[in-house]
């Protein structure tokens, strides 16, 4: 007989075509099971080289064995039994067809594959491109002491993906309120409007840490990487770095040879330093609330106490600078000093922009700004400050890009509704204006800055009963004692037409001053705008004037509050008496 035909006698062309048939039916098993069952990225990648390994082992004892109805013997060479067993292996094989087409057309047509298909054609035509949500780490740690690690935890993996150009990071603030694990990931995905999300869990108990994270498809629900971290705490660094690197490789981003630099260097050799450091981020609010009251005395207490611990841990310099209730010169020494320890800081020059604005020096705040944002091209709170300045030196139409950007990288953060609300009121479109704080103001319902705000530009808008109902909500939710508060919501009484209400603030604002000043540095400039808005509030025409006049000569008038005044945003008519408009027009950046 030729070889061929032996072949055939043998069944072995048969054998062949049953065992690949097999084999792409447990393919598919696997790939239905892999997610459910969370098995491993290796498990698909071990049972294809088993399956590829026993081709041949089946193909040869197919040539030596054979199937009968005695059940497999010994091939003899004979073809006795060969239609019997042919027809046996021909209705096998005819069977394991059927199954294969009818999971081939399942798996091809079936309704529910088409709504996956439509909804990832769709999330690729409309979601921003290498995407990702950072959902809160859910905090495993038994000891309560210790949740601020995965919090902490949480905001450092975001600065360091914020680093990465070709990425689009949600912000901070608009996943916190996923942290209840509630929400299904598709749902998160949709309304971020990102292509993935990522999960993580933090257990930190006896100077060890436990971290696991996934990188998750919306659509499938497939797990685009996941990773598995128990080390001890001094190596935290290199799992956040592992994490942001992962990512990037994951959604397929351009990696930058600096940016790759920046996100694995530690911020500090003291995992001492950097556990105090975490402690004191967990009192530290957005950007926009940067002053934090009365909190500012134990963040500065255990912003120290890292420096400590670590001479030259520059970030903790860089947040000691970032504290505006704080004396101006303490300010400036302790950025300089974290820029001296690490010149590629983003976060550094974001202060350090932030201190030229106060000290009237537009160019030199410009290029601390471009610093920050190509060292942190994706972080909102460089991107707020950044289009605030840009409105202040008259480039309307770049601020309104770079807020653009904000919204769609935290488009549920409050804070940043709020700070982007002072742009279009900075351009008197109150209607705009209204329209942010009210944002902000759905968002955080119990913060009462946005309002305050709120209040504002619904007096300019005529819309008094609501001002004023905002303004007694805004009432209950700050404490007497604050003079800052008092001044704002006593002139916002005025510009509602409530004389008595603004009035009685007046006399709160008085009283609280003193203390003020005492727990909370009255930084020269500040405390000016204060007693102008105070003094507008009751229509003390002289003491306001005299008020203005000193921010002048102090602060050279570069503040949000001072730009308000520059540009009479409330249409307020003493601001526009004669006197008034000549002192106002010395307020700005100094040539």
């Amino acid at each position: 007989m030729s070889f061929v035909s032996e072949l055939k006698r043998r069944k072995v062309f048969q054998v062949a075509a049953v065992y690949l048939v097999v084999a792409w039916l447990i393919m598919q098993v696997v790939d239905v099971v892999n997610d459910p069952l969370l098995l491993p990225d290796w498990f698909a990648r071990v049972v294809i080289l088993l399956l590829a390994v026993g081709f041949p082992i089946a193909v040869i004892l197919s040539w030596a064995f054979d199937l009968t109805p005695e059940g497999v013997v010994k091939d003899q060479g004979s073809s006795v039994v060969i239609q019997s067993s042919g027809r046996r292996m021909e209705y096998v094989f005819a069977g394991l067809l059927v199954v294969a087409l009818g999971t081939l057309l399942y798996r091809e047509f079936s309704p529910s594959e088409q709504v996956v298909e439509v909804v990832a054609e769709q999330s690729e035509q409309e979601r921003l491109p290498n995407s990702v949500a950072v959902l809160p780490f859910t905090n495993l740690s038994s000891d309560p002491e210790d949740a601020f690690f995965a919090a902490g935890i949480h905001d450092t993996v975001l600065h360091e993906l914020a680093k990465i150009r070709a990425l689009n990071v949600i912000g901070r603030t608009s996943v916190l309120q996923y942290a209840d694990g509630q929400t299904p990931i598709s749902e998160i995905a949709e309304t971020l409007n990102v292509e993935t999300v990522l999960e993580a869990t933090v257990q930190y108990a006896d100077d060890q840490v436990r971290i696991t994270a996934q990188l998750i498809d919306p659509d499938t629900g497939a797990h685009l990487w996941s990773g598995n971290y128990d080390r001890p705490f001094k190596d935290i660094f290199e799992i956040q770095s592992e994490i942001a690197t992962r990512i990037a490789m994951a959604l397929e981003a351009e990696l930058l040879p600096s940016e790759q630099e920046s996100i694995e260097k530690a911020p500090t050799n003291s995992p001492e330093a950097y556990a105090v450091y975490l402690k004191a981020m967990e009192l530290v609010p957005g950007f926009e609330d940067a002053g934090l009251g009365y909190r500012a005395a134990a963040v500065v207490t255990l912003l120290n106490e890292a420096t400590d611990f670590d001479p030259e841990f520059a970030l903790a310099y860089a947040h000691k600078a970032r504290l505006d209730n704080l004396d101006i010169e303490f300010r400036r020494e302790s950025v300089q000093r974290a820029l001296t320890l690490d010149p590629d800081l983003g976060f550094g020059y974001l202060v350090l922009g932030n201190l030229h604005v106060d000290d009237g020096a537009a160019p030199e705040a410009r290029a601390a700004f471009e610093r920050a944002l190509q060292l942190s091209p994706n972080d909102p709170d460089v991107l707020i400050q950044y289009a605030q300045f840009r409105w202040m030196v008259g480039e309307a139409e770049d601020a309104d890009v770079l807020a653009a950007r904000v919204l769609e990288l935290d488009p549920n953060n409050w804070g940043a509704h709020y700070s982007l609300g002072f742009i279009p009121r900075l351009s008197r479109n109150s209607a705009a204006a209204a329209d942010a704080f009210r944002t902000a103001t759905e968002l955080n319902p119990t913060n009462m800055a946005p309002r305050i705000e709120l209040a504002l530009e619904e007096a300019n808008l005529g819309n008094f009963s609501e001002a004023v109902a905002q303004l007694r909500i805004a009432e209950q939710l700050e404490p007497k004692e604050h003079a800052f508060v008092n001044a704002r919501l006593a002139y916002g009484y005025s510009r509602a037409g409530r004389t008595e209400d603004a009035k009685r603030l007046f006399d709160e604002y008085q009283r609280a001053l003193p203390a003020y000043c005492r727990t909370i540095v009255c930084v020269s400039g500040d405390l000016e705008t204060i007693v102008v808005w105070a003094y507008l509030a009751i229509g003390d025409d002289q003491q306001a004037l005299e008020a203005i006049q000193q921010l002048t000569e102090t602060q050279n008038g570069l503040s949000l509050w001072a730009h308000e005044l520059r540009v009479n945003a409330w249409n307020d008519p003493i601001l526009d008496q004669p006197e008034f408009v000549e002192v106002r027009s010395r307020l700005g950046f100094r040539e």
